[in-house]
This record gives structure tokens, sequence and C-alpha cells, in this order.
């Protein structure tokens, strides 16, 4: 077996030549995976990488729109355009049959994992909590909809999770709805936080962006009153994590060093994308990616270096250590969930409902998106009148999807043993 390093010098590797990124519409769009052959975590690396790519392709037309340089502008362009066909690439890996709450459970997973592996290897405390108090809200989220996917479709859950994600209540999500000023956060300090904590933080905004705007873009197409409300009631949740997070970024980064840091986040995590993938084929298509972005950020940091007089590797460092891969992380949420449940927000911080002040706005807010009901509980009330059948619609593809992952586990260990004697270990031990 080929090992993968978990050491990456970003500045000094070959990419792709810009020129030779183009794609045509053949080569763009790619077969989907079968949703029911597909490892979890693949499904989360395509929802993880398309969420980076909408963010990048976001804030280049952002940049865009903010500078007259025509030498920054026409590289804006160029690496924009690279980027929207690869975003169709990726998004277009879904399958067509696979159901819009179906690939709700799969962006639920994707934020419960993503959140908890940051958090749990994030260096600066304070990003580590505003961590955990989200992950503890999208955790909610994941058993809102777990719910929602029985009660309309009469599927288990667990045929897109495959066992590796647990289903049961977090913070309730009927608590998550604040004045929208108490969402904002403490940033970070551009000169004195690590690399590291600059990565965390954007690839967790891109994720938490994406979620949002595809609860906006589908919920609307259910016919169940339940249904829209709860996508709007999570949706406008996501919203508060998109403000929530994007707090913690430093509002005095220029807009080339931010530039520079989407560059490297691609980077990042087209890298680990790569190193952990299973399937083949999907493997090639995060290497490609790998190496485009390669270039983008190369010449990112020389128009850093020519507009500014900075060199990267002064803000982001020589090196980058990535060793991020989507794996359990039972025990630690069920930690976080026994520590922080009734941890609220308050003004640049954190405080347990039982000391709250009795003029906390987020109780004005509650009171009005929550008079008349509350989707998010009524749900669970729907789910607890309604009697399955032993066996649901869904049940087939939890099986296919348990022999999936048996046989991946069976395929990685085999290899590990042949190419160094040792299996690598499924999970890493919580800290």
């Amino acid at each position: 077996m080929t090992t993968v390093p978990t050491t990456l010098d970003p500045w000094r590797e070959k990419g792709i030549p810009l020129d030779k990124q183009f794609r045509s519409w053949r080569e763009r769009v790619k077969a989907p995976y079968n949703k029911r052959d597909v490892d979890a975590y693949t499904r989360a690396r395509v929802i993880l990488m398309n969420g980076v790519e909408n963010e990048c392709w976001n804030y280049s037309h952002h940049f865009a729109r903010c500078t007259d340089n025509p030498a920054i502008k026409g590289l804006l362009a160029q690496t924009r355009m690279v980027e929207q066909q690869q975003q169709t690439t990726i998004n277009w890996l879904n399958p067509p049959d696979q159901t819009v709450l179906e690939t709700t459970i799969a962006y639920e997973q994707v934020a419960v994992d993503l959140t908890a592996y940051l958090a749990r290897n994030e260096p600066d405390a304070y990003v580590r909590e505003a961590f955990n108090f989200g992950l503890l809200e999208d955790f909610d989220h994941l058993y809102r909809y777990s719910e929602l996917l029985d009660y309309l479709e009469g599927k288990d859950p667990d045929s897109i999770l495959q066992g590796k994600t647990e289903i049961i209540p977090g913070r309730p999500t009927a608590d998550h709805h604040n004045d929208p000023e108490v969402m904002l956060r403490k940033h970070y300090e551009k000169n004195r936080a690590l690399p590291l904590s600059k990565l965390h933080t954007l690839t967790l905004l891109s994720a938490e962006q994406q979620t949002y705007l595809f609860y906006k873009e589908h919920g609307f197409e259910y016919g169940s009153r339940l249904a829209r409300e709860l996508y709007a009631e999570i949706g406008e949740v996501e919203e508060h994590h998109v403000s929530f997070y994007e707090s913690l970024l430093d509002p005095s980064e220029t807009y080339l060093e931010r530039q520079v840091m989407h560059e490297l986040m691609e980077v990042y995590n087209y890298f680990h994308c790569y190193a952990q993938e299973t399937d083949p084929r999907i493997k090639q298509i995060w290497e490609e990616f790998l190496g485009m972005e390669l270039t983008h950020l190369h010449l990112w940091g020389e128009m850093l270096k020519q507009y500014q007089g900075v060199d990267p590797r002064e803000l982001f460092g020589d090196t980058m250590a990535v060793d991020f891969k989507f794996t359990e992380n039972k025990e630690y949420v069920r930690r976080v969930l026994e520590r922080q449940r009734d941890l609220r927000l308050i003004a640049y911080g954190w405080a347990p409902k039982d000391r709250l002040p009795k003029d906390w706005p987020s109780y004005r807010y509650q009171q009005i998106v929550n008079a008349g009901g509350i989707p998010s509980e009524e749900v669970v009330m729907r789910q607890l009148q309604q009697r399955r059948p032993a066996e649901r619609p869904g049940d087939e593809l939890l099986d296919r999807a348990r022999q999936v992952a048996v046989k991946v586990d069976a395929d990685t260990t085999a290899a590990a043993v042949a190419g160094d004697g040792a299996a690598t270990p499924a999970t890493q031990e919580v800290k």
C-alpha cells in the first residue's frame, strides 16, 4: 500500500498549469455514485467539497466587485471558472434517486462529524468552544430530520449514516433560535492565530453556508406542511451558524490575504480527501483537483507578494500538517452533550440556561418565532403517534450499506497489513 504523507509543502508542490485546467462538458460531468453501495464518508467528502467550492466561487465574485485592479480581476475570473467547473463535477456525483431527505441526513452527518473532529483538534480554546456549541445544534438537527425521514418516507436514516453517527437528541432545536446579535463571537487575531485555526474556521463556515443554501433551495419542494416548516426552522438556524462562524474571522485580513487563505483551504481539504478516499474513481477526482488548487495557491501567493509585499509563508507557514479524516466521533459528542447541552449564547460568550439574565434578548426572539407551534417538536410527536411495519423501505439500503462498510474495513486492513504489517485503526482515540 502506498502511504500518503500527512505533511504537505503547498508552496513547492507542483500543480497543474492553469491553461490545462479547463475541461469539456463530458470531462466535467461524471457518473454519480450508487447510493446503495457508497461509503457514508465518501458521500460526506462529496458534500464537504461541494461546499468548499461554493464558498470559494462566492468569495471570488465578492472580491471582484471590490477591486479595480485588472490583473487581480483577470486572475479571479480565470480561477473562478475552474472553481465552478470543479463544483459541477463534485455536486453531480450525487445520484438522482437520492431523495432530498436522504441527502439532508447526509448533510447533517457531515456537520456532526466535521465539527466534532475539528473541535477535537482545534488549538484555540475559544474557537474550540464555539465549534462545540455549534456541534450540539447540528447533532439535534440530525435527530429531527431522521424523525421526518421515517415519518414521510418510512426509511431508516441509518441506511445513509451506516451506523457511523448516532441519532439521539442534542440541544433542542427549539432553543437554537437567538437574537441575531447574540450569535456574534470574538474574532481571532490574524497575526497571532495559528494557520490551522484559520483553516478550520473557514472550512466549517463553508460547510454551514452550503447547508443553509441547500435547505432554502429544497425545503419548499415538499407538499407536507410539517416538512416545509421544519426546513424553514432548521434553515434559519443554519443562517445563525453562518453568522456565528464568519464572526470568528479577523476583519482586518485583506482581500488578497483572504483569497490566499481560500486557496490554502482548498488544498488542505482536497489533500485529506485524496488521502482518505476509498473509492478509486472518486479518489482520482480529488487528486486532479488538488493539482489544480496547488497552482491557484501559487498564483495567488505571488499576487500577495506583488501587491502587498507579503510572503504567504509568513502568514500560513512553510508546511501544512493534514491529518483530518471523517471518522466516528460518538464518544466525543456524548461528552460534549453531557457538559454543554444546557449552555446558551450571551454576548461573545456562553452561560448555563439557569443563569441567563431576565432580559436575555433571545427570549423575545424565541417567543416570536415559536409562537403557534414548533416544527422540530411536532415532528417528534407525530412520529411517536405513527406506527410503522416491522420492515421499512429503507431497511434494504441499510443492509447493503453494512455489507459495503464491512468490505471497506476488510480491504483497508488487508492493504495495511500487506504494506507495513500493522492495521490502521478505524477510529482515533477521543481527546
